[in-house]
């Protein structure tokens, strides 16, 4: 059965943890920090069987400033499935429903940090740009110098300090060797109107979304 974990369910969202800790290297500290911190306001996408997680992915909530218009998206991460599971097709349907659920709240893209890109890309997803491991603190920069970035409250400063701490003490993220980010649009409808151009299908959105100076080096 393929459930949504929203932000109350902090119960269940632990019952993931298992999933998580057996498919990636984070250290336990930032294990620690995700699912204390992160997990409180995110949202998680599962295929459950008897109260087993058999398959996941988080959907953790960022509002992204697209060329002038803010807009909610979500970072995908922690995509797993059980290493005796896979090849079922267990994740394929756990994305079906995640662009199903996101498609009626009109949520005009979303993107993440692959391990290998050849995964996603049946699934719609494309590069749009390179993951950048020299962070940039000062946010009046990445305002003048980019088109699309995220916009940062106070939760999210006081996360980037947070995880800026974890990784100078090499307790951070793990992250594949040559990190890019890729990105999927959920609904064309909707990111056709923010941009303001009449786009004719997926590809040609992320095409236009590929020509902007994009900053999606993201904490978690």
């Amino acid at each position: 059965m393929i459930k949504e974990y929203s932000q109350k369910d902090i119960l269940e969202k632990e019952n993931t943890r298992a999933l998580y800790e057996a498919s990636f290297d984070d250290p336990k500290e930032f294990v620690d920090y995700y699912y204390d911190d992160k997990c409180r306001d995110n949202r998680m996408i599962v295929s459950e069987e008897n109260g087993e997680i058999i398959s996941m992915l988080h959907l953790n909530p960022y509002m992204v400033n697209l060329c002038g218009t803010t807009v909610q998206s979500y970072y995908v991460v922690a995509v797993a499935t059980k290493e005796n599971r896979r090849h079922e097709g267990q994740m394929s349907r756990v994305f079906e429903k995640t662009f199903e659920i996101l498609k009626k709240e009109h949520i005009p893209f979303i993107y993440l940090l692959p391990v290998d890109e050849a995964i996603y890309s049946p699934l719609g997803f494309e590069k749009v740009c390179d993951f950048s491991l020299d962070r940039i603190s000062d946010y009046g920069e990445i305002k003048k110098n980019y088109d699309i970035y995220c916009e940062r409250d106070d939760d999210y400063i006081r996360r980037m300090n947070m995880e800026e701490e974890l990784r100078k003490l090499d307790k951070g993220e793990v992250l594949p060797e040559s990190p890019v980010m890729m990105a999927k649009i959920t609904d064309l409808e909707a990111f056709s109107a923010v941009v303001g151009k009449e786009l004719s299908n997926e590809h040609e959105a992320l095409a236009w979304l590929k020509e902007k100076r994009i900053y999606l080096c993201e904490e978690v």
